[in-house]
């Protein structure tokens, strides 16, 4: 379709232009209907195409390997496939750009976000950027490398100044990036959190406009990272940063007001619109403007994919006496031991997180893999929970008299669990998410809900019951309030690391108690999240008895580590001590 950019941006008024440099609806930008501007919508990844839904939830589809295990691959075709798959993921999800890859440098070990970048290597990580970017964008699906630069560390990210010197900031931190933009041209690249050297990433001149734009002669669009990445309105918009998300909290009416006063000239405007036009243009959203719904495909070739990528980029350490590989007929007993083996962990915390169509737990795929002949036996040895473990579906039936497993969700368009419920669901886990799209009929804006279920120990013994939430939340049982932070919240907006506040609790096996959580959301809130956990009895011998187990089988495969609590975007770990008792 030929479409003229400078006639459409000739058309638009002041008003529409400024419109189009912030986001609507978390993923999208602002459509002009007058003028048939469509609306272009972004989705999370990097390791998946998670679509609009919440961080936890949504419509399910492919996770592929974290960008730390792609790169032990050292595979650059593969890296290209990899990309091509992705394209295919996000045209299920109805997006036109994902927002990956993640080539931030793994300067210490104890980075939080670490697992979704690919390398501690610029070179490494440029090559692999160029492969994945590639793959990407020839399946017609834009890519926003990021992020632009040196948010390298989670530890007050949205504050803290990077200081580094101009050789290291070449050499090291700017090289994936201007790899990328000289050989693949990135639709999009999207501006840090940080400073750097005391001035914002989204608004710093010497970044945007010196390097990216002058130097690199970069063309397409710089969008914002989420919500706390734009600082200014004037600054960021003469700086070259073209599209705030998700929403206007420095533009719209700001920058109108901006442009009146003489401290942004309509002509930089009509730059940053001229390229947000033609990153519509170039998505092919002109010719096919019906947003189409999000569909999770579960497609045999990329389940293949996903597996060749995952075993090349497994890295053998040690393999002293030949231990490798295990030959089956050779063992009648396996001892498994581990708090992780019972952990399907295929990806870290935060941004990175997709709905999966598959995953399976170490100890699921041993014993499907042995076969028959060969006894595999479990202890789980300690535990590494950073929070209480999430609760147990099997004791837990939704409502006050529930026949099915879950919670039964009761949802107010008001924030005091009043009156008559809009809507009721049932969720099948404690880890409640809303980061945009809500259930139909649901305010975004301000609500509540109540869960409850009917829950049933197995156990006879001390349960600690465990809290965490962006927002007023209570926890009830048979009635009485054991957590209650309704008038204190334990986090503001970002809840990635907040503090858990918990409780122990006596209780008895075989007796049903009536579990109430209660959760409110209020229009300054980000994002609505609540997550209760429960840790049952822990058996005092248990390391004792995962020694005797694994002294009377064959062999031992001992799974410990971390997980997504440990590892995830919005905070680091403190040490490099593995956690619980491991």
């Amino acid at each position: 379709m030929m479409l003229d950019v400078e006639d459409l941006l000739r058309q638009m008024t002041l008003q529409e232009k400024v419109a189009m440099l912030a986001g609507t609806k978390t993923w999208y930008t602002v459509p002009v209907e007058r003028l048939g501007i469509p609306s272009l919508k972004m989705s999370d990844g990097p390791n998946g195409a998670r679509g609009a839904g919440g961080l936890t939830g949504g419509v399910k589809t492919a996770c592929f390997p974290a960008g730390i295990s792609l790169a032990s691959t050292w595979n650059t075709d593969l890296l290209e496939r990899v990309g091509q798959a992705l394209a295919r993921e996000t045209k299920m999800k109805g997006a036109q750009v994902l927002l990956a890859p993640t080539v931030n440098i793994q300067r210490s070990p104890l980075g939080g976000r670490n697992f979704e970048c690919f390398s501690e290597d610029p070179y490494l990580s440029a090559r692999l950027a160029v492969a994945y970017i590639h793959g990407l964008q020839q399946e017609g699906v834009g890519a926003s490398i990021k992020h632009y630069v040196c948010n390298d560390q989670e530890t007050r990210r949205t504050s803290i100044s990077s200081q580094v010197r101009e050789r290291a900031l070449h050499e090291m931190y700017l090289l994936p990036f201007q790899t990328a933009v000289r050989e693949v041209q990135p639709w999009t690249i999207m501006a840090s959190y940080n400073l750097v050297n005391g001035i914002a990433a989204s608004e710093n001149p010497y970044l945007l406009t010196e390097i990216l734009r002058n130097a690199w002669r970069y063309d397409g669009v710089v969008v914002s990272d989420w919500f706390w990445s734009v600082k200014s309105t004037a600054a960021s918009v003469n700086a070259g940063l073209d599209l705030e998300m998700p929403e206007p909290q420095w533009r719209g009416e700001k920058l109108l007001q901006a442009v009146e006063r003489g401290e942004v000239e309509e002509a930089t405007i009509d730059t940053s619109v001229r390229r947000l036009l033609q990153l519509v243009l170039k998505a092919g959203l002109f010719e096919q403007q019906q947003e189409e719904p999000e569909q999770g495909i579960d497609l045999p070739e990329h389940r293949t994919l996903i597996r060749e990528a995952g075993a090349e980029g497994c890295v053998l350490l040690r393999n002293e006496q030949q231990v490798l590989p295990l030959q089956r007929e050779h063992l009648t007993s396996i001892a498994v031991i581990g708090p992780n083996a019972q952990v399907a962990q295929i990806m870290g915390g935060g941004s990175a997180q997709v709905n999966a169509h598959y995953a399976i737990t170490p100890l699921e795929g041993i014993t499907n893999k042995v076969g028959d002949h060969t006894t595999v036996r479990y202890e789980q040895g300690c535990t590494n929970h950073k929070y209480q473990p999430l609760l147990d579906m099997s004791l837990l039936l939704a409502g006050r008299e529930g026949s099915e497993q879950g919670l039964a969700i009761e949802y107010f368009n008001n924030r005091d669990v009043s009156g008559t419920a809009v809507l009721k669901e049932t969720k099948t886990t404690s880890e409640l998410m809303w980061f945009s799209e809500m259930p139909k009929g649901v305010d975004p804006k301000q609500f509540s809900f109540r869960a409850t279920g009917r829950f049933t120990p197995r156990q006879t013994g001390d349960y600690t019951l465990g809290m965490v939430n962006a927002g007023p939340a209570r926890f009830s049982l048979d009635g009485r309030v054991v957590i209650d932070t309704w008038n204190q919240p334990t986090a503001g907006a970002d809840f990635l690391g907040a503090p858990e506040t918990q409780e122990t609790l006596s209780l008895q096996a075989g007796r049903s108690y009536l579990l109430t959580l209660e959760y409110a959301k209020s229009e300054e809130d980000l994002l609505a999240m609540v997550r209760l956990g429960c840790l049952p009895p822990q058996q005092a011998d248990a390391i004792e008895r995962a020694s005797a187990l694994a002294a009377s089988s064959d062999v031992a495969i001992v799974c410990v580590g971390f997980g997504g609590e440990w590892q995830s975007e919005g905070f680091d770990r403190p040490n490099m001590n593995l956690p619980g008792e491991q």
